[in-house]
């Protein structure tokens, strides 16, 4: 497995599908593939909480707290992500959560902000139908315009935490969040972005330095900034033939 990201408005999907090996990928619209297992949110049900573990569980957590209008840094989010994943270690599934003193009412909160969802909540609360081996191709349909925003990012990022093979994101832009940078160092991220502010500063810097980077009509500062990576100098014909190749989608 290996590290892909492609950056531009060009349609990405023949370059996103060129592997060989089984993946997951989460899209609005996914494409057919013959291989492929399809997870449908209005069928599907799994369990995030099956066979949870620290790392998983601070994950979950750090994924809700990421969300949060409080910002990543403060004390209060700090103390609300370590107590939710402590929760989370303690429950077999998302709605037997329980706050254990008054300490862990935000934290059962944020857990209830998902639930408050009643496709969420049927998904991931409801009898597991759905198997995630990483042996098998999996495509998602996770429709934004058809569940929202909330919930196709919080669907996206749960399916991305079940499965433990590669993982396709069209638009990686929505999805990613810098817990993502596991995925970086597993090897087993592609991803799609329109332009590169999309990304978290820090995330966006770590998938540059350790991914094959494929400029796909770009925009004039993002073609810059790859051109430099490939270690091209500013003012020369190599420099202003990249930057040109990579707007057009032809690098």
């Amino acid at each position: 497995m290996s590290n892909k990201l492609l950056i531009g408005l060009t349609d990405k999907t023949e370059c996103l599908l060129e592997t060989d090996r089984p993946f997951l990928w989460i899209d609005d619209d996914p494409p057919e593939v013959s291989r492929g297992t399809y997870f449908d949110p209005s069928e599907h049900s799994f369990n995030p909480l099956e066979d949870i573990d620290y790392r998983k569980a601070r994950d979950i957590a750090a994924l809700l707290y990421s969300l949060s209008p409080e910002g990543e840094n403060t004390l209060t989010v700090r103390n609300g992500r370590r107590a939710l994943a402590r929760l989370l270690l303690a429950a077999s599934r998302l709605d037997r959560i329980k706050a254990a003193s008054d300490d862990d009412k935000d934290a059962v909160a944020m857990v209830d902000d998902v639930l408050f969802s009643p496709v969420l909540k049927r998904i991931f609360c409801g009898k597991p139908n759905f198997d995630f081996s990483p042996t098998k191709t999996i495509l998602t349909r996770v429709n934004r315009a058809e569940l929202g925003d909330f919930d196709a990012l919080i669907l996206g990022n749960f399916l991305i935490g079940q499965y433990q093979g590669q993982v396709i994101l069209p638009d990686g832009g929505f999805y990613l969040r810098p817990l993502h940078a596991s995925l970086i160092r597993q090897n087993r991220l592609i991803a799609g972005v329109r332009h590169l502010a999309e990304l978290h500063p820090k995330l966006r810097d770590t998938l540059l330095l350790a991914a094959q980077r494929t400029p796909m009509g770009c925009l004039y500062e993002d073609a810059e900034q790859l051109a430099l990576l490939d270690g091209l100098q500013p003012s020369t014909v190599g420099f202003s033939d990249y930057v040109q190749k990579a707007m057009e989608g032809d690098s």
